[in-house]
């Protein structure tokens, strides 16, 4: 009787995972999964990195038409909210979930000298648009961390902080003109809780806001930039402020499931309260036109129904500028003069863009995280002739996305 209930069960089992590969292959192959690669004429290397790269984006489809994911993910948080679990393991290393004081949800990034080969091709960068006349600074964001290691299960080390430091460190001492919010935030003792959303990798429109009014002092008293500020859009005072409670559930709280987190986050919009009139374009990394919005502040960077949308797994913090593009250029239809920024960007930089856009004509923002804006990046910025270039990419990044540093230095 006991081995015919253990055939039973191990034939249970392996039909179940029959069906759900079944289901989850109905959904691949009705997805709109459209990506071709063309190998024929590549050499044996490009193929081979080309096979490596279609294998990372079919097993990426798969995974996300996987049947039930989500039961799995929420019933897998739960099992370990049950068991005051302080770690929520992922197949991905770096995208492990940690739980640390007042139930912040962190990832940590577990390896330092990371640094080298980013600071050297931006550095490159710099030197290139030099011979141009275009000068480059770095504002460099703070990393979601803790100070204290306890944040963390004993054992668990995050090299967060030291490669903040020492990213800023080595851009100093390669010629670039740097920001360092990161060390910002810890002399203004500026608390987690408040300034990062409990469930998400990001920082608050607060956070953002702040980062501008820094960014602002740092153009007059560092670059002596003259920026436009007559309707002095860098007092928190001349905007409002409108708050929707417990409505987000970010990258990392949909990877732990809602039943482990606590609570979710709240959500600010910060809009000006003073006059505004924009264009603000969107394009593909081939510089083709995506869609163009015109209006006021409101209206071409906040997008309300994704703020009110019910659908908790909904990513709310692209209810300002969305996700972004590859290529982006806002055009404050308010100030008549020629001012003109280009941003190197990656996600932290909306909605600090939108705001600093209140001060500045036009605003180039370009994602190298796309190859196609990364190999056309100094021609493009030389077309563009921009007063200045601002990188505006977290410090994780470098961990996270190296490719997009890769900009052609020897």
């Amino acid at each position: 009787m006991n081995i015919l209930k253990k055939y039973f069960l191990i034939s249970f089992f392996l039909l179940f995972l029959t069906i759900l590969g079944a289901i989850s292959y109905l959904n691949l192959i009705n997805s709109d999964n459209t990506k071709t690669f063309d190998t024929s004429k590549l050499s044996l290397f490009a193929k081979d990195s080309i096979l490596k790269e279609k294998h990372n984006y079919l097993e990426s489809s798969f995974n996300e038409n996987f049947a039930g994911k989500l039961f799995f993910v929420e019933k897998y948080g739960a099992l370990q909210k049950l068991f005051d679990k302080k770690l929520v393991d992922d197949s991905l290393a770096e995208r492990r979930v940690y739980k640390g004081n007042n139930d912040m949800l962190y990832y940590i990034i577990p390896q330092k000298n990371i640094n080298e080969k980013a600071v050297k091709n931006i550095a490159y960068v710099k030197t290139e648009l030099e011979k141009s006349q275009i000068p480059t600074a770095f504002i460099m964001p703070p990393n979601k961390h803790s100070i204290n290691s306890e944040n963390f299960p004993y054992g668990v080390l995050d090299y967060a902080t030291t490669n903040s430091d020492e990213l800023y460190q080595t851009l100093m001492e390669n010629g670039i003109t740097t920001l360092n919010l990161n060390s910002d935030y810890f002399k203004e003792q500026m608390d987690d809780t408040r300034y990062f959303y409990m469930t998400d990798t990001h920082w608050k429109n607060e956070t953002a806001f702040w980062a501008y009014q820094k960014t602002l002092e740092f153009l007059k008293n560092t670059l002596s930039y003259d920026y436009y500020n007559k309707n002095n859009s860098n007092l928190l005072t001349n905007y409002s402020v409108q708050k929707t409670e417990n409505t987000y559930i970010g990258s990392m709280g949909k990877r732990v499931g809602k039943d482990y987190i606590v609570k979710k986050d709240d959500y600010e919009l910060i809009l000006p309260a003073f006059e505004t009139n924009y264009s603000y374009k969107k394009y593909d990394e081939n510089f083709a036109l995506l869609g163009e919005k015109m209006g006021n502040f409101e209206k071409v960077f906040v997008n309300k129904e994704i703020l009110e949308s019910k659908d908790i797994y909904i990513d709310k913090y692209t209810t300002m500028m969305g996700y972004g593009s590859p290529y982006e250029i806002i055009t404050n239809e308010n100030i008549d003069n020629n001012s003109k920024i280009a941003i190197i960007k990656d996600s932290f930089a909306m909605p600090f863009s939108a705001y600093l856009s209140t001060n500045i004509a036009q605003i180039h923002l370009l994602d190298t995280r796309y190859e196609n804006i990364r190999k056309n990046l100094l021609s493009t910025i030389k077309t563009l002739k921009p007063d200045y270039v601002l990188f505006i990419c977290s410090p994780s990044s470098v961990y996270y996305f190296p490719d997009m540093f890769e900009f052609g230095a020897k």
